[in-house]
């Protein structure tokens, strides 16, 4: 006969059991997977099969510069051009091409894991299941994979939020940003929606500043030319892209009516920032600004879904359910003209995303920063 002693003790057991099983689960699949991961990422490339499209671009266009080129000379390519982005990342770069490609190509993609880690550590995270988990997110491997920017504009964001309240922080964090690629400019109208309009124009006039500077480095090579540079990028690939604008298309719209309901998105969403910013929830107007971001750029590939990290780790700083959903993107290729399903799945697996951060922004746990006198101090 069992005691109700004995039961307990049996009860207890099972549940120590469970507990050291799901421990474990955690170590391999959160711990020593991305770790394998990693390997096998630098493993590929070491071995030549991946070569860092993105940073092609970069490497090419700081070595036509070194040499006295202009990077922008040459006929059209499949990216509208010899070098499609503002002449800072390619200034950035110019140390690199002491390197063999291969070589600067693994030290790239060796610095981008860290600044993937450090995008969560600035906005607090302390969970180390967040860490290994998010370099298993397809966006977060593909940006490593191709050597983009797209991690460190991610990692200018979550700066920007941590040091927002201090003017020169905040506006430098932003305006290298508008300078190196002009995609996080939602950023800047968040900034004057909560009412920091000296940090907001100050955002501006360094982003102008900078990249003013930078293209006088080159003697203002292929300034005057560039939109029509970007004019080309968007005819080439525009419609290898993540948008709704594709969405529209795909469902069957006419080209001008898909772009109004694109349009009319992004602009709705921006809408949303101003409004929640006006009364007060900064942090949910922050993440509804980085999605903002992603759904007014007409060019959006599987790696820009990194700056998704900016927005679970900011909402959520403890592993939960947003914290898996961009898993979802497996199926989603990094470019190669995606099916309307891939399309539209890689779309709605951002938006659940985005969703399930914006409720967790406004949940309890944060309540309290959106009544906390002025000038006390805030949570990260």
């Amino acid at each position: 006969m069992i005691t109700d002693a004995t039961a307990d003790v049996v009860a207890d057991d099972a549940g120590l059991s469970l507990a050291r099983v799901g421990r474990l689960a955690a170590i391999v699949f959160l711990g020593v997977f991305p770790v394998f991961v990693l390997v096998v990422l630098f493993a590929t490339q070491r071995a030549g099969r991946v070569e860092g499209m993105d940073l092609h671009q970069f490497y090419d266009a700081a070595a036509s510069i070194v040499h006295g080129k202009n990077p922008y000379a040459g006929p059209p390519t499949a990216w509208g051009g010899p070098y499609p982005y503002p002449p800072l990342p390619a200034l950035v770069s110019i140390p690199l091409t002491a390197l063999p490609f291969e070589v600067a190509a693994f030290l790239v993609m060796a610095s981008l894991v860290g600044v993937a880690l450090a995008i969560p550590a600035v906005l607090g995270v302390r969970d180390w299941r967040c860490y290994g988990l998010l370099l298993l997110w397809p966006p977060v491997i593909s940006a490593i994979q191709t050597s983009n920017i797209t991690l460190w504009l991610g990692l200018c964001a979550a700066l920007a939020w941590r040091y927002r309240d201090e003017t020169m922080k905040v506006s430098g964090a932003i305006g290298v940003t508008l300078a190196a690629k002009f995609f996080l400019w939602p950023l800047s109208v968040w900034l004057a929606a909560t009412r920091r309009l000296r940090s907001a124009a100050l955002s501006l006039a360094i982003g102008v500043s900078c990249l003013v500077v930078s293209w006088a480095v080159i003697g203002f090579a292929g300034m005057f030319d560039y939109p029509a540079v970007l004019r080309q990028l968007d005819r080439t690939v525009g419609e290898d892209s993540y948008t709704t604008y594709i969405v529209g298309l795909d469902a069957g719209l006419p080209s001008p009516l898909a772009r109004v309901l694109w349009v009319c998105i992004g602009l709705a969403i921006l809408a949303a920032v101003v409004g929640l910013a006006r009364r007060g929830d900064e942090r949910s107007s922050f993440v509804l600004a980085i999605a903002a971001s992603l759904a007014m750029t007409p060019i959006v590939w599987l790696h820009y879904f990194a700056l998704l990290l900016v927005v679970v780790a900011l909402a959520q700083p403890r592993l939960g359910v947003a914290w898996f959903v961009p898993l979802a993107m497996v199926v989603t290729p990094g470019s190669g003209h995606p099916t309307p399903f891939e399309t539209a799945w890689t779309l709605a697996v951002a938006c659940v995303t985005v969703g399930l951060a914006y409720r967790a922004s406004r949940g309890d746990e944060f309540r309290s920063d959106q009544r906390a006198p002025a000038g006390a101090p805030l949570t990260p």
